[in-house]
């Protein structure tokens, strides 16, 4: 089995907070995926409030109701339900316990959460592992048809820390295409020295527990709702600077389209009943929602200052 370095661990500080990631340590590893293992060692720099991740579920309603003020509604709350599993294992070493939760499975890859336990973790400072390896069977290429094309940008999701002082993460892997698996995905995840780091790209590291914490686990794909292709647009970037994007395409759990230039921009999805959620874009071709939607359910996109009215229902 070929191993595929795709590994992104999703944290609490958005994309405009964090600077450059570290060059790789381990010549092994892709230069992509330093960048991401970079931007879980940034997961609590600017510190994370209280939360509740019991479950994948759990935490997307908390991350619902931080940014509505009002918890999911039932069809909303169907919706992840419907998209979520359960893989409940766990591996101690030292005093270190790490616990593989559940997962979401939706059109542009899965997201699985993670809980590391067993100390009160200093909130000074960054935590996160090493290294963070990922492989899948079958090969993302056996159902994309080419390699599979991490994109996106650092530090756009959510994690932080449980209401018991434990560390959650969000680790995943994404694709850009349309196309998604038709078989259950057999997962392999290795997560290696538990570290504090600080510096502005963390380059000072302090181990908190030596060794690799290893699981494999097989994902089911999961029905989802039917995307809506979106007309052509131009936006404006973060610096005011004007961009054409091409062949957009709204789907459950983010957008994707091709860009003309380059530029940062942010974009929000807005439902019919007003509930809204964000995504932070860097220079890729994608963005992921924190948490799923029904496209039939959405009034409008806005990216940038730009309003895309939405067809829903």
């Amino acid at each position: 089995m070929k191993q595929d370095e795709i590994l992104y661990a999703l944290t609490d500080v958005r994309a405009e907070y964090i600077e450059e990631a570290a060059p790789p340590r381990r010549r092994t590893l892709r230069r992509w995926m330093i960048a991401a293992v970079a931007a879980s060692l940034a997961v609590l720099l600017m510190g994370a409030g209280v939360i509740f991740g019991d479950s994948v579920q759990s935490w997307m309603d908390w991350r619902w109701r931080w940014e509505n003020g009002k918890t999911m509604s039932g069809d909303q709350t169907a919706l992840v339900d419907s998209m979520s599993q359960e893989i409940g294992l766990s591996e101690t070493i030292g005093d270190i316990t790490v616990d593989v939760d559940s997962a979401i499975f939706g059109d542009q890859g899965f997201r699985v959460l993670v809980r590391v336990r067993g100390m009160q973790f200093d909130r000074e400072y960054a935590v996160g592992f090493r290294q963070a390896l990922m492989e899948l069977e079958p090969e993302p290429g056996d159902w994309l048809g080419q390699n599979v094309c991490f994109s996106g940008g650092r530090g756009t999701h959510t994690a932080g820390f449980d209401h018991d002082g434990s560390l959650l993460l969000f680790v995943g892997c994404y694709w850009d295409q349309s196309k998604r698996p038709e078989t259950p995905v057999m997962v392999k995840i290795s997560l290696s020295d538990l570290v504090y780091t600080w510096g502005s790209i963390g380059q000072n590291v302090e181990v908190i527990q030596e060794g690799t914490w290893e699981f494999e686990f097989p994902l089911e794909v999961t029905d989802v709702p039917k995307p809506v292709a979106l007309p052509d647009c131009t936006v404006k970037t973060k610096k005011g600077e004007e961009l054409e994007l091409r062949n957009l395409r709204l789907c459950s759990t983010g957008l994707t389209f091709e860009r003309m230039g380059e530029g940062d921009f942010r974009v929000t999805v807005i439902l019919a009943d007003g509930s809204s959620i964000r995504a932070d874009l860097g220079t890729g071709d994608a963005c992921w929602w924190d948490v799923p939607v029904d496209p039939a359910q959405v009034k409008e996109l806005r990216i940038g200052e730009t309003v895309i009215p939405v067809q829903g229902k």
